[in-house]
């Protein structure tokens, strides 16, 4: 029955979205669908001038095996659903809220807030926020689910980044001319609302990149350095004192790379993890993306690998890598899309055993508004 509702769905999912991308070549019609979530707009309202919803759809099926235990899964689910709104007030404000709801076990719906902040940008583009909100590192982290290139964040991410997104904090970023800035202070810990806030430690974030595009001749150069510091060993969801990343995003035409190198000073040893991404845009709605990431830990055996792997065979390791393969088709750029990967993972212990060799294959939609 699960099978039949989740070929249904794919079924009138594609139908749908092949619709109404052949109604219009400059899709007009897919404009006017995501028009709808914006329920009221005028400029010269000093105290409310957009009101608009704001939310997320994400379902994947896997399929996935390890060829050491001979051990294999594959199922549909609801990656992420969530809903909230966006509100433009006075001069220069936003208030946004957003609420995770959980699909797969719907009892009860409600799970937590993502992004509740308010936020104030000035004339010339500086922009403070207070409340809880994305902590941005490193090359996935600072990516959000809605435009990633890939079905998920990858092992850097799992690794190096928080694992959660959503923190409690303050920060400021902005732009000056080739430069990018940013900086945050965030609470360190992971309560579903803000009952919780600064009473597990704090750790900050400052990030510098500048976009060498001039430069080197590209559409896009940008080089990108972040840290992440802790200010006592109490951070409830990592056991590290500080992490770093090189971030670079380079474009010449419809071809893309980007790349991530990350280091973590964890308290059972240090992670370094390597992460190139090249994808190439076959048309205007047809991408090809290749990923090759690899991470090695210095001592006990801490790195795990991503979401389906890890629910597959819990076990981790100290050297890990992936080779993952996908072709990705916008129907209506990152806010309609559906999406396929096949992805070559292997994880060693520190005593040089296989821990984990297999394949795995996934194929998503992703719908935001």
């Amino acid at each position: 029955m699960k099978k039949l509702k989740i070929l249904t769905f794919s079924k009138c999912f594609l139908a749908f979205a092949f619709t109404v991308n052949g109604q219009s070549e400059e899709t007009s019609t897919y404009d006017r669908v995501w028009s709808k979530v914006s329920l009221y707009e005028n400029e010269q309202n000093p105290l409310i001038r957009k009101f608009s919803f704001t939310g997320r759809l994400q379902g994947d099926y896997h399929s996935f095996g390890n060829d050491e235990t001979g051990e294999s899964a594959s199922d549909f689910d609801w990656r992420r659903f969530r809903f909230g709104f966006k509100a433009s007030i006075l001069d220069g404000f936003t208030l946004h809220s957003e609420a995770n709801l959980n699909l797969n076990q719907p009892e009860p719906l409600y799970t937590n807030l993502t992004d509740t902040y308010l936020s104030w940008t000035t004339d010339n583009g500086l922009k403070f926020k207070v409340g809880k909100q994305s902590a941005p590192f490193p090359l996935d982290g600072s990516t959000s689910s809605k435009k990633l290139h890939t079905l998920e964040r990858g092992k850097i991410a799992t690794n190096v980044w928080f694992g959660q997104e959503y923190f409690p904090g303050v920060s400021v970023s902005g732009s000056s001319g080739e430069w990018d800035y940013f900086a945050g202070v965030y609470s360190s810990d992971n309560a579903p609302e803000f009952a919780d806030a600064f009473d597990y430690g704090k750790f900050g974030i400052v990030s510098l990149g500048r976009d060498w595009a001039e430069s080197f001749g590209y559409d896009k150069a940008l080089i990108r350095f972040d840290v992440m510091l802790q200010d006592d060993d109490e951070m409830k969801y990592k056991d590290w004192d500080g992490a770093y990343s090189l971030v670079s995003k380079w474009q010449k035409g419809k071809f893309n790379l980007w790349t991530d190198l990350s280091f973590a000073d964890r308290e059972n040893g240090d992670v370094v993890g390597l992460q190139i991404m090249p994808f190439y845009d076959i048309t205007d709605k047809t991408q090809i993306i290749f990923c090759y990431t690899s991470l090695d830990s210095s001592d006990k055996d801490q790195l795990k690998k991503s979401r389906w792997e890890h629910k597959l065979d819990g076990a981790k390791g100290s050297e890990l890598s992936e080779y993952f393969f996908g072709l990705n088709y916008f129907f209506y750029g990152h806010k309609l899309k559906w999406q396929n990967g096949l992805q070559y993972t292997t994880l060693e212990n520190s005593s040089g055993s296989d821990q984990y060799d297999g394949w795995g294959f996934t194929t998503a939609f992703r719908i935001s508004w």
